[in-house]
């Protein structure tokens, strides 16, 4: 499926150019100079008022690890995106939806834009890992505070580079998996990560 031209602008802008004045204001970009602890809080208390979730606060060498799972250079770009949302099913990642695929017009988002999250557990995206690496014990080697026992893990990468993306993926996620009790939500943020990244441009 072809990317389209604005999603490719965006991600040009924000990853190797910094933004443009009508990319920050309507997706809400912000880039963070600073790691703001408070902010980092807030979001998981407005977070926990949505849905039952535990905050994990990741290092950049954490995130760094995250991005290098292979060295396959498509995922590597994928993995590197603000905001992420992953379902586990056991140990076996079984969904991935990533901030760039969220487009639903042309200055709109919606992590729903493609009936992904109508249904539980949410349908496969665009966003494959064709070398099956991102295993929930993989990622418990990088991040041990996973330590879920229920079936079903859900990580919402989330950053304040991009919060009302990352706000919007908690309540598609909530919408998702209300009245569960055999799902665990984690929010992991991946400020630290991009505050070097940003302050090193």
């Amino acid at each position: 499926m072809r990317v389209p031209r604005f999603l490719l602008l965006f991600a040009i802008l924000l990853l190797l150019s910094g933004c443009s004045m009508m990319a920050k204001a309507v997706f809400g970009i912000d880039e963070i100079k600073k790691v703001d602890n408070k902010r980092i809080e807030a979001f998981l208390i407005e977070s926990q008022r949505t849905i039952p979730c535990t905050q994990i606060v990741a290092s950049t060498t954490q995130v760094d690890s995250i991005i290098r799972l292979d060295l396959d250079s498509n995922q590597m770009q994928h993995r590197a995106q603000p905001v992420q949302v992953l379902y586990f099913d056991g140990d076996s990642l079984i969904f991935w939806h990533i901030n760039c695929y969220t487009q639903s017009g042309f200055l709109s988002y919606d992590w729903n834009n493609r009936g992904s999250f109508d249904h539980f557990p949410p349908s496969p995206t665009v966003v494959e890992d064709s070398h099956h690496s991102m295993t929930l014990n993989r990622y418990r080697t990088i991040i041990p505070e996973l330590k879920s026992t229920t079936r079903y893990t859900v990580i919402v990468q989330w950053c304040n580079v991009l919060p009302k993306v990352s706000n919007k993926a908690v309540k598609a996620v909530a919408t998702n998996s209300k009245g569960r009790d055999d799902c665990t939500v984690y929010l992991l943020n991946a400020d630290r990560w991009w505050v070097d990244y940003l302050n090193k441009k």
